[in-house]
């Protein structure tokens, strides 16, 4: 049996694909926000023996819409509100599946996968205040971009010789400061990068959830005095627990006093700059030496697609390239192997350059602002009902709050338990879901809404579900 298909048989199985995705996409508006998989499906899923006998491809199309469609994570659906999980655009779908026909490696060379990333990447370095000059590459989330842009900074803060001599010779161990609210993969980067995790610093946060300037300063200033060797601000533009955006212009004024490397995580929030009510709080994102955003997020691209952009591209090509000075050939472009850790790269590209042109940085704008007016609508509709209490509500798309009855209302321990039972009867009936968090050890529920199907309705009948839940 052969692996290739005729154009006949191509198209025959990829119009019965589509289908299949039609039909998935047509009952998303009715269909449960998340349906667990039955034990005994998720068993024969698990178990299935290794493939001895070849399989007919439209017998293996009827399984895919059978066995793996019914079972989706649930994030293209309206009342989806967990995590930060956006929808795919459909369009971006299509371009993904024509970017896979052609398969290409985009490492680099004369190749059109090559300057489509290019193009989103001034795209990119446009929608966030960056000079084009400045190193940019796709990634496959935020937490490899992260990792680029902080291993840029340890380069150059260790005066480069990370890549021979390595942490070990530095005779003053380098120190890095994060919001207690930054992301874990922070962290993880830290670890890998050769920190070790005592060397983040967790700085404490103000009501707001955003990071103390006085707690940074106090914490730089004792960690100098102590012989350490502080070297970078870790700023959120958006964390995953409150959407909180840090004082991005006064950390920029302090890391360049400090002489620290400012990184800035905006995997979730770097788009918001594009929503005009989210904007003011976006001043000092173009000062950052590094940063990493989703477009897999919040510009609804269908995953994998992060981005790394560096300031200084001279460093980040210094950091990540191994191609010898006599092989390099910048009489066209630099190879993108050369920015990042990989030499096989997929052609994420292709999705986002396509959807950027489909709404323009503006029509995103508007995308991103109706989420955000969705989220203060919902927090305004909690904050007016007497059983419903808002801890955190951020300038973007993020709500934490509590479901506090009468009789409850006091205490700590019976609060949780009942909003740790409200929540999972909810995730149970699968209509809504949503998910928890933890906010000054206290027990929240959480709603992120970065989905373009979400409507009005869909808020105010969780509220009332939420409700009815509580009193039955």
């Amino acid at each position: 049996m052969s692996i290739d298909l005729s154009p006949e048989e191509f198209r025959r199985l990829a119009h019965i694909a589509v289908e299949v995705v039609c039909e998935h996409l047509a009952a998303l508006e009715e269909g449960p926000a998340r349906k667990p998989v039955p034990k005994p499906h998720r068993a024969r899923l698990l178990e299935q023996p290794s493939p001895q006998t070849p399989q007919s491809p439209e017998e293996l199309l009827k399984r895919i819409a059978n066995e793996v469609m019914p079972y989706p994570m649930g994030n293209s659906n309206p009342r989806f509100l967990a995590w930060v999980n956006s929808p795919p655009a459909p369009l971006g779908i299509i371009a993904d599946f024509m970017a896979s026909a052609l398969n290409p490696s985009v490492a680099g060379g004369d190749h059109a996968a090559t300057y489509v990333e290019h193009a989103v990447l001034r795209w990119i370095r446009e929608a966030l205040g960056f000079s084009q000059s400045s190193g940019a590459i796709l990634t496959s989330g935020g937490s490899m971009a992260n990792l680029i842009g902080l291993a840029t900074m340890r380069h150059t803060q260790t005066q480069r010789v990370d890549r021979t001599a390595g942490l070990q010779s530095l005779s003053a161990p380098l120190r890095v400061y994060a919001s207690e609210q930054g992301h874990s993969c922070i962290e993880k980067a830290l670890i890998l990068l050769g920190f070790g995790t005592k060397n983040l610093r967790k700085v404490p946060t103000d009501s707001n959830f955003r990071m103390d300037l006085h707690a940074l300063a106090s914490m730089v200033a004792d960690d100098r005095e102590q012989g350490y060797h502080p070297a970078c601000v870790a700023a959120s533009a958006g964390t995953v627990n409150t959407g909180a955006i840090d004082p991005l212009d006064a950390i920029a004024d302090f890391c360049k006093e400090q002489e620290l490397w400012f990184h800035i995580d905006g995997a979730y929030g770097g788009f918001g700059v594009l929503a005009p009510s989210a904007r003011p709080h976006y001043q000092g994102l173009e000062r950052a030496d590094s940063i990493a955003v989703d477009p897999h997020k919040w510009l609804y691209t269908p995953i994998e697609c992060g981005c790394a952009v560096v300031a200084d591209t001279e460093a980040m090509r210094s950091a990540f390239s191994l191609v010898p000075e006599y092989l390099r050939d910048d009489t066209e472009m630099p190879w993108f192997a050369e920015f990042g850790t990989q030499q096989t790269r997929g052609f994420r590209a292709l999705k986002l350059w396509t959807l950027l042109q489909q709404m323009g940085l503006p029509g995103y704008g508007e995308l991103l602002e109706r989420d955000i007016q969705l989220n203060q609508l919902f927090a305004k509709e909690l904050s007016h009902h007497p059983r419903f209490e808002v801890l955190s509500q951020s300038h973007l798309s993020i709500t934490c709050f509590q479901h506090v009855p009468t009789a409850l209302n006091g205490n700590r321990s019976a609060l949780e338990e009942h909003n740790t039972q409200l929540l999972l009867r909810l995730q149970q009936e699968g209509h809504y879901y949503l998910t928890s968090t933890r906010l000054n050890n206290h027990y929240v529920l959480r709603t992120c809404i970065v989905n373009f199907r979400t409507q009005r309705e869909d808020l105010l009948g969780l509220i009332e579900r939420l409700d009815q839940l509580a009193g039955e």
